[in-house]
């Protein structure tokens, strides 16, 4: 034992041991020198401390130029759209004053005095509570952007080529299957169930290939409505009582099985419907085939700032190291309890991309063997917000509603043969 211990102790001591003679402080220098990010990092002052040289590089100052300045004034990112980001929305003066990380790869970094401009991950981490330094940590993704373009483009390509043929197959077997067109033996039958199942589920697939590289294509747009919340999810949740009461759980709404709901009388938010639907849709779907027996809970909380809609169940839950990757595309917990579970590994990115579409976030909290909690937060809207909103927004209809009349008149007047000069007068 003594000879274990004190090969022990020279590994510990091995591991304080500097690098070749070279201090701490050097060594954390050299680090900063070599790695291929820049590292920037700002004071509670929002003067820049210290910048790294690939920060040199990417900003177009040098680092003892940088040292002393408002970050606001080098550090210039562009949203999506080619404008500046204002700085009450800037993500460093965000980090600084409510002292939470957060990460962005919707930005672009505008080199000083150039029109160069860098797609960016850009990674915010405070030192410490609200008001404390920040440490800015940023990235050129041009490369990988390029990259995901391409995957998105052949997944698109290949997904609508392949659902008419697998739209045929399901066709045909679905008339095989049919008394009225063929007559098959029980066995056959059964051999036809399968492959007609197996087709159903290759025709989800491409249609969340498609709706998944619409989504990152931005060709899938946000239809907001300011809506009274509880009542929405609660008309798209019951929805959903015939498969659950079809599998012998029971439902609630309103009441969590760990603690009792509050709901407040009215809720205010701005949706987009659709999103909204396909969201607990997918989500009570999946409470529903991961859990073999128990209940269902979906419940709609408020704070002064969001709305959380969450989606409990009393199933086989997540393991904890898994919980970090179950909103990646194709991603699938793989044990015993979920192999013979069917799904496309879709469902989750997809939900997580229309949430993030409406301003909000999405995480779980599960535990192994004993069942998860789905949560979606989206900003609320007060009642003076929602009556702004709401009639825009009416108004707005009608606009389009009177538009659209408008038009087909016009179509239907022209198709009378009636000459277009007419219609001037």
């Amino acid at each position: 034992m003594g000879l274990f211990k004190k090969k022990a102790a020279n590994n510990a001591n091995a591991a304080q041991t500097p690098v070749a003679g070279i201090n701490g402080q050097d060594l954390s220098a050299l680090v900063l020198k070599s790695i291929r990010e820049g590292v920037v990092i700002v004071g509670e002052d929002l003067n820049i401390k210290l910048a790294n040289p690939m920060a040199s590089v990417m900003l177009g100052r040098s680092t003892d130029e940088l040292v002393g300045l408002n970050y606001d004034s080098n550090i210039i990112l562009l949203d999506q759209s080619g404008n500046r980001v204002p700085e009450n929305l800037n993500p460093i003066s965000i980090a600084i004053r409510t002292g939470e990380v957060s990460e962005h790869r919707d930005l672009e970094l505008l080199m000083n005095g150039s029109n160069k401009t860098t797609p960016i991950s850009l990674i915010v981490v405070p030192t410490g509570q609200a008001g404390s330094a920040v440490v800015v940590t940023f990235r050129d993704i041009a490369k990988e952007l390029a990259e995901e373009r391409e995957r998105t483009e052949f997944i698109s390509t290949a997904s609508h080529e392949m659902r008419t043929p697998v739209a045929s197959i399901e066709g045909y077997l679905g008339l095989a299957m049919n008394p009225t067109t063929a007559t098959i033996d029980a066995r056959a039958m059964q051999y036809l169930n399968k492959a007609h199942e197996s087709s159903q589920h290759l025709g989800r697939l491409f249609q969340d290939l498609l709706d998944t590289t619409r989504l990152d294509e931005g060709k899938i747009r946000t239809h907001m409505e300011p809506v009274e919340l509880v009542s929405v999810v609660k008309q798209y949740a019951d929805a959903q009582m015939p498969a659950i009461q079809a599998k012998g759980l029971t439902y609630q709404f309103g009441t969590s099985n760990s603690e009792k709901v509050t709901i407040a009388p009215v809720i205010y938010a701005s949706i987009d419907r659709d999103f909204l639907q396909e969201i607990l849709n997918n989500l009570i779907e999946n409470a529903i085939k991961y859990t073999p027996a128990g209940s269902i809970t979906v419940s709609v909380t408020a704070d002064d700032y969001n709305v959380q809609i969450a989606v409990e169940d009393t199933g086989i839950g997540i393991p904890r190291d898994e919980t970090e990757h179950i909103f990646q595309k194709f991603y699938r917990v793989d044990n015993s309890d979920t192999r013979e579970i069917g799904g496309t590994g879709l469902g989750l990115a997809l939900v997580k991309q229309r949430v993030e579409l409406m301003g909000g976030k999405i995480w779980v909290e599960s535990e192994q063997g004993k069942g998860s909690r789905f949560i979606v937060s989206l900003p609320r809207l007060t009642k003076e917000a929602y009556d702004q909103q709401r009639f825009l927004f009416e108004n707005q209809q009608k606009m389009q509603e009177s538009s659209q009349a408008h038009e087909q008149a016009v179509q239907a007047f022209m198709a009378g043969g009636a000459p277009t000069t007419d219609m001037a007068g």
